[in-house]
């Protein structure tokens, strides 16, 4: 049973492209009793152990087979699984006997998994019974230099075994094979045709050891095509100008494994021309965004690589490592620490941003462990931001948020009746004020719910939203820690001191107390106060006719820092929303 199941997912699943792999899942969605979810985020082992257990007899082979051949392209894939499938029965007895006596010999080309970068999980296809002449051209053609290329995450070194040799006449997407004396990545499969991706995100560049090569760099980014997305390491880090948010990007010549991409010396990264731009689904975007369930975390197969914003519940520090135990509302799990991400400076609370962390299990409970290429990111109590997030020009997102604070709909012009409303919403890490303009989304901006927002725009300090189509509901069970010190942050009235060193042209909110009223030549006058100063708010137009006296509170959202000869003003413009809290009035039903 195993030697079919290393058939059906190194040699089956593990050299199909993405595309081919989940219309697979489609053909067996029936058969193997795939939930829309699992059909969508299950990746190859997944898949291969539901094989297993579905189809007891052989792990799925015939059945991999019967669906393949329906499949035109794979026809070649066909007939490679069938020659597979011939070399695990032993042809005769004799052959068998030869088998049972030289247990060293295995009964199919197929290698062992072996484990590399800290532990993931790969494979390494051997090459046997090759004679000295084979063995010579081997060598003299790979001393001609072209057709030898890098390993994957190691630069411009070179493998030590002719085993890595990818001759001329190789097939686009080549297997890689690993002698035991080499360091790469091994069962890594080389892509040489070009694939046209998006930058959704990336980190700085950081340094790794490597126990082979010393200290190299490395960043990482997430990149996504019309219908999937990719977690990719970065090791030339002089494409981090490519690597910026929504450039659309060319990559070729790079190396694949278990659904992660590494790009090094060698692989090529071009700028997509104006005639191949692509449009990212905001579904591809939201799904490579999103932080796995602790408890999802859980059943994923071991050797599963983890990446995702996590909640810190508490740390440990051990001699020689320390434990992060991570939570959220489904569960925890612990995050082992050492080298590099040995007692970071964190407390419970922090978020932690984690990248390639594998899962593995230790005193039989599972546990995401740090390799070569792990990296994390804190976000810590101190990082919680004083201002909200700014974001320039078209945004295509998508992104989520909750939504914190919202203000009752208001025409701001009267002769052409236009409405808008304004709210405040986060995520876990920073604060946007919005801006929106169509009133049917008031029934999705309600507090303490979860959306999500796309196609919108940045601009002076807010986002804007015009179509009611860039607000969607996102999963019900859908989750988000917001913690109470960015609540409180988002929600603040600056202090007026404090305003006087910001820029001339900044957005002010907030609630202060009017200590004085004038009226002249149609705009009004207010004086406003709190212990650190005083500061003038000038009103016009429709706001005018809003009743407001000394004792009275304002409650301002959109006035403009301004200045008047010797005076600092915050003045209501075009979007302004001004509401007056009846103190005076509050006390005495007290």
């Amino acid at each position: 049973m195993n030697k079919y199941k290393k058939i059906v997912l190194i040699k089956g699943f593990e050299v199909m492209d993405d595309y081919h792999f989940r219309t697979i899942k489609s053909l067996l969605r029936k058969e193997l009793n795939l939930t829309k979810k699992m059909q969508d985020d299950y990746d190859r082992i997944q898949i291969s152990d539901l094989m297993e257990d579905t189809f007891p007899k052989d792990a799925g082979l015939d059945k991999l087979i019967e669906v393949c051949q329906s499949i035109k392209e794979l026809g070649d894939l066909v007939q490679k699984l069938k020659t597979e499938k011939a070399k695990v029965k032993p042809k005769n007895t004799q052959e068998k006997k030869k088998q049972e006596t030289n247990p060293a010999t295995p009964t199919s080309t197929t290698s062992n998994i072996l484990a590399s970068d800290g532990g993931e999980t790969s494979t390494a296809q051997k090459r046997r019974n090759v004679d000295k002449e084979k063995t010579g051209v081997k060598k003299t053609k790979r001393s001609e230099g072209p057709d030898h290329l890098p390993c994957p995450g190691e630069g411009t070194a070179r493998c030590q075994s002719p085993g890595l040799l990818v001759s001329s006449s190789a097939p686009s997407n080549t297997s890689l094979a690993k002698n035991p004396n080499q360091s790469t990545i091994r069962g890594a499969v080389l892509i040489k045709d070009p694939m046209i991706v998006m930058v959704l995100n990336a980190t700085d560049p950081f340094e790794y050891e490597s126990s082979e090569h010393g200290v190299k760099n490395m960043f990482h980014a997430t990149v996504a095509t019309v219908d999937q997305y990719f977690h990719v390491k970065v090791f030339n880090i002089n494409l981090k100008d490519k690597f910026t948010k929504e450039n659309v990007i060319i990559i070729s010549n790079y190396f694949k494994l278990k659904g992660t991409l590494d790009i090094n010396e060698v692989s090529s990264v071009m700028e997509a021309g104006p005639g191949q731009k692509i449009e990212v689904p905001n579904k591809v975007i939201r799904n490579a965004n999103q932080t796995p369930k602790i408890s999802d975390i859980h059943k994923y197969a071991a050797g599963a690589l983890v990446y995702g914003l996590f909640t810190l519940h508490m740390k440990k520090v051990n001699p020689k490592n320390t434990v992060y135990e991570i939570k959220d509302d489904t569960g925890n799990i612990e995050v082992i620490g050492n080298g590099k991400w040995y007692n970071i400076n964190c407390e419970e609370g922090d978020k932690l941003r984690l990248f390639c962390f594998q899962l593995k299990t230790i005193d039989k409970q599972p546990k995401l462990v740090c390799g070569e290429h792990s990296f994390i990111k804190t976000l810590g109590r101190g990082n919680i931001p004083k201002e909200p997030s700014k974001e320039e020009g078209h945004q295509q997102g998508p992104k989520e948020v909750m939504v914190l604070k919202v203000t009752e709909p208001f025409t701001y012009d009267l002769i052409k009746d236009l409405w808008m409303f304004h709210a405040t919403v986060a995520t876990e890490t920073e604060f946007f004020r919005v801006k929106v303009f169509d009133l049917t989304l008031k029934d999705k901006f309600i507090p303490k719910k979860i959306i999500s927002i796309s196609d919108y725009f940045g601009a002076n300090g807010f986002l804007e939203i015009h179509k009611a189509a860039c607000v969607s509901d996102v999963n019900v069970n859908q989750t988000m820690v917001i913690s109470n010190a960015l609540k409180q942050r988002a929600n603040a009235t600056p202090k007026i001191k404090d305003l006087f060193s910001q820029t001339k042209g900044t957005y002010v909110n907030g609630e202060f107390m009017v200590f004085t009223k004038t009226e002249r030549n149609n705009f009004i006058y207010y004086g406003i106060e709190d212990d650190t100063g005083k500061m003038e708010v000038v009103v016009y137009g429709r706001l005018t006719s809003i009743k407001c006296e000394p004792g009275n509170k304002l409650r301002l959202v959109c006035f403009e820092l301004s200045s008047s000869e010797d005076t600092w003003q915050l003045k209501s413009v075009r979007h302004s929303y001004m509401q007056v809290i009846n103190v005076k009035k509050k006390l005495h039903q007290h």
